[in-house]
């Protein structure tokens, strides 16, 4: 469990250390030369194909993940134990219970006139 907390923290310190990253920016106040020296390729012929390589090797390919998306059991869940159908549920629920108790003073109430009857 330690373990895990280690690597929590862990992940935070490199998380910040990206936002600082993005703090220190600033490709908009450099030349295009230095540009060039910093991506390591030439305005003119582009990226050789080991570099382009290496770099898809490191980064991977250029394109979007698509967002993280929530199950649709957990949609359902949601939809149907949440807010206001919660009340609705406490209040079917009152009313079976309401129903019970009603049933069974009913019985008792038919038990009785039916002892009675069968007295007289």
């Amino acid at each position: 469990d330690g373990f895990k907390k280690l690597n929590k923290k862990e992940k935070k310190t490199e998380d910040l250390d990206d936002l600082k990253k993005e703090m220190d920016m600033d490709w908009h106040r450099i030349s295009w030369e230095e540009v060039c020296t910093r991506l390591e390729t030439n305005v003119e012929t582009g990226l050789t194909q080991e570099k382009y390589e290496e770099i898809f090797a490191r980064e991977g390919p250029n394109c979007l993940t698509p967002p993280k998306t929530t199950p649709e059991w957990i949609k359902f869940c949601k939809q149907l134990f949440g807010g206001f159908s919660t009340l609705l549920w406490i209040g079917a629920i009152l009313c079976f219970f309401a129903y019970g108790q009603f049933i069974t003073k009913l019985k008792k109430h038919i038990l009785i006139k039916f002892q009675i009857s069968v007295q007289f």
